[in-house]
């Protein structure tokens, strides 16, 4: 009888279906790591979504204070995951050599466009289409003709923000004025992750007659916003809406909505709708966009509003032809 009943359970467990396992999902952040209310936790925000419905498991590899994540951090993330998803200029390298050595893995990407892997999937931002608008809504507020641009790194894709923030100015106002500087130079990431040297490098560009400045900076952007708030003027938020974190203070933030694509390029992974190439989001697609700004609206004239949706329209048209710095593929 034990024996009979010993078959039939084995019988009966060998029937079953295997489970499957946990899938497990690598994050690598950007330079300023979690918590700068900007990049990297609007990129985080479209993961969490995803997690809550397709319960994976999920890892976190957060940068040095340097802002570098090591070759050994990297690797070590990618052997533990089936899905990679890494943000910034600075692994762009890493990911090509991860996703060749791996090709069983999918490597999701958000910065620029890497070829040459049939395991990636690219996702790249118009944001120098949404800096048009924020140059053009700060050349026609701005009360002294000055506005300002403090960027984190010297790399291509802050590079971008600066480069449609310039052309919206002019196109507003051709006499209006640009200071830029950056915190740290091309290579260096720890410009992101510098909130006193932001706050520092605005300062000056008030001092020097800016009303307005744009910060392109990570967590750094919030020494940016912080100097607006004291010294009474403006600040441009970036990535997130970061409007209340100064309220009446930041005139407007360029959302960079990493979060609707990391949620839609994880999305289509798990569901085995992988693509590899490059995913585009714009003005078009509601990849980039101004906020509602909420708490400056009423500071800024109603013809500025009508100017910056004139504006909107003519770039999504294509009538009105935006430069971008990043490659076009």
């Amino acid at each position: 009888m034990r024996k009979w009943l010993l078959a039939a359970f084995l019988v009966f467990t060998l029937a079953l279906p295997a489970q499957a396992a946990q899938t497990v999902v690598g994050f690598i952040t950007g330079a300023s790591g979690l918590g700068d209310l900007s990049f990297n936790d609007m990129a985080y925000g479209g993961i969490r979504r995803a997690q809550q419905e397709y319960n994976f498991k999920l890892i976190i590899l957060k940068p040095d204070k340097s802002g570098v994540t090591t070759p050994e951090g990297v690797l070590s993330v990618v052997g533990q995951s089936d899905i990679i998803v890494l943000l910034g200029a600075q692994h762009e390298q890493q990911t090509r050599q991860a996703a060749l050595a791996n090709p069983e893995k999918k490597f999701i990407y958000i910065e620029l466009p890497v070829e040459g892997a049939p395991n990636i999937s690219s996702v790249m931002f118009n944001q120098n289409e949404g800096s048009f608008l924020a140059g053009a809504l700060a050349a026609l507020v701005s009360k002294t003709g000055k506005i300002g641009f403090v960027g984190g790194t010297r790399e291509p894709p802050v590079m971008a923000f600066e480069q449609g923030y310039r052309e919206g100015a002019a196109y507003a106002d051709p006499d209006v004025e640009v200071l830029a500087e950056y915190i740290s130079p091309a290579g260096d990431f720890s410009g992101f992750g510098d909130p006193e040297k932001g706050h520092d490098i605005t300062m000056k560009q008030y001092d020097q007659g800016a009303d307005i400045v744009f910060a392109v900076a990570g967590l750094s952007g919030n020494g940016v916003i912080e100097a607006a708030r004291r010294s009474g003027k403006f600040a441009i938020g970036v990535d997130s809406d970061q409007d209340s974190l100064a309220k009446g203070s930041v005139l407007t933030s360029m959302m960079k909505r990493l979060d609707v694509a990391a949620y839609a390029e994880l999305k289509a992974a798990l569901e085995n709708r992988f693509t590899p190439g490059v995913t585009r989001y714009g003005l078009a697609n509601d990849g980039v966009a101004l906020t509602e700004m909420k708490y400056t609206r009423h500071l800024i004239p109603a013809d500025v509003f009508d100017k910056i949706e004139d504006i909107t329209r003519k770039i999504v048209s294509g009538k009105l032809k935006v430069t971008n710095l990043l490659p076009s593929n």
